[in-house]
């Protein structure tokens, strides 16, 4: 079984599911609900049994969990029990005995259909993407769902899934990178990407790493170790500041993109400890409608010696989610300005001290309902605990630098300063590349 096709699958259910080992679940029709109804649940917990103790990666669990299951059914857990309900019971036993996410049991009759359809004894990835993987990775352009430019020409890259597997996946990715290229810094944001293909991430990575580089070992139950490694492309985004966001729900082929910024170093991780699936898994057809993801390989970075399954891979730049964006722009134009052009330096550093006080928030030298009040064209209002500047060009909110000094959200190398008498604001200047204008309070 080849590298290169193992894990094509976990591509389109990462992005289809809110959760790394699950599947969508699709409205059954009615014949198919009525065969779930139908469905004696001994022949599917009994499949399950089997495949885990056959092919999960680590034997000892995978003994363990048959050892589970057949204990609660025995119980009579299981009795009664179709479609979702009993892919519910089923996975409820087997999180008791490890909390491996690539490992579950969900209701997906479309799938389990494709599946059955295949060769007996195959999993999903054997056979290659079908014409509905093709197509699923068309509508979502391969897992790059935004690309944009941020203030100083930071150039920014949405990824949501590592697709692969068809000629629109290369594309998009090269596109892509076109398009990242023309950026003085880059960030890469996978903090909702749940996985995907290898062969995605060692494209991803060749981008920013000589050809030929070592990068993954896989190491299937009973079969052979295989490896990755980059290929040759036409031109490197190393050459540049990089930056790399993460969160909990970054999982599985994200860490494995996440691990190799993190030994190579052509970027800094800014965000959360990623989700710690470092197992590769492949999907099989239960009877009624079930489909099984069983963990039945595992991933080690070449460089480091190292996996992160149950472990993630730790930040450089440890910060929520909910900033990290925020956070990685600072960083970059904090980068930008100490090495950019003396005429770029001002506006650069303007730039990284209003994405550092949102990544950080500072407290401003007054309680906030003493800045409202209208000065001319602008009114500035409290929303709940922000400060809104309402003007002709429309509403935007007002970031805290410290003091009485403020900075248009929308517009980050703008200043709003506040001036006071007598303990009221009696007037704002909007300080910017065209000069300061002052608006007096009315």
């Amino acid at each position: 079984m080849s590298a290169s096709v193992r894990p094509f699958l976990v591509a389109i259910a990462m992005a289809l599911s809110a959760t790394p080992a699950a599947l969508a679940v699709a409205a059954p029709a009615a014949p198919q609900a009525a065969e779930a109804a139908a469905l004696d649940p001994v022949a599917v917990v009994d499949r399950v049994r089997s495949l885990l103790r056959d092919r999960y990666v680590i034997a000892e669990t995978g003994a363990a969990l048959d050892a589970a299951l057949a204990r609660a059914q025995a119980d009579g857990a299981f009795a009664g029990l179709s479609g979702a309900a009993l892919a519910e019971a089923v996975n409820r036993v087997m999180g008791a005995v490890t909390p491996d996410g690539h490992l579950g049991v969900s209701y997906n009759p479309a799938f389990a259909a494709d599946l059955a359809s295949r060769p007996a004894g195959t999993a999903a990835q054997d056979e290659g993407p079908t014409p509905a993987m093709v197509r699923s990775v068309a509508l979502n352009n391969a897992g790059v769902a935004k690309l944009e430019v941020l203030p100083g020409n930071v150039r920014y890259m949405d990824y949501t899934g590592f697709m692969w597997g068809t000629p629109a996946a290369e594309a998009a990715i090269a596109n892509a990178m076109q398009f990242l290229r023309g950026g003085s810094a880059v960030i890469v944001d996978l903090r909702r990407n749940g996985g995907g293909e290898p062969d995605a991430v060692a494209d991803l990575a060749s981008w920013f790493l000589p050809a030929g580089t070592p990068l993954m070992q896989f190491q299937t139950r009973g079969g052979p170790i295989e490896t990755s490694a980059t290929t040759a492309k036409p031109f490197s985004l190393a050459d540049r500041p990089v930056y790399v966001l993460t969160s909990k729900r970054s999982f599985s082929a994200a860490e494995e993109f996440a691990a190799h910024v993190s030994a190579f170093g052509f970027g800094t991780l800014v965000g959360e400890t990623t989700g710690g699936g470092g197992f590769n898994n492949d999907f099989y057809p239960l009877p009624g409608g079930l489909v099984i993801s069983v963990s039945t390989g595992q991933a080690i970075q070449l460089k480091t010696g190292k996996g992160w399954e149950g472990v993630g891979i730790a930040p450089a730049i440890a910060v929520s989610q909910d900033v990290a964006l925020e956070r990685a722009q600072a960083e970059a134009l904090t980068a930008l300005a100490a090495t950019g052009p003396d005429d770029e330096r001002p506006v650069l550093e303007r730039l990284a001290e209003v994405y550092h006080a949102q990544a950080a928030p500072i407290e401003p030298a007054r309680p906030l309902p003493d800045y409202a009040g209208t000065f001319g064209a602008v009114t500035v209002a409290l929303a709940g605990d922000r400060l809104v500047a309402e003007t002709p060009m429309g509403p935007t909110e007002l970031v805290a630098l410290g003091g009485d000094t403020f900075a248009p959200k929308d517009q980050p190398a703008m200043r709003a300063i506040f001036t006071f008498e007598s303990g009221r604001p009696s007037a704002i200047e909007l300080a910017g590349s065209r000069g300061t204008r002052r608006f007096p309070r009315t």
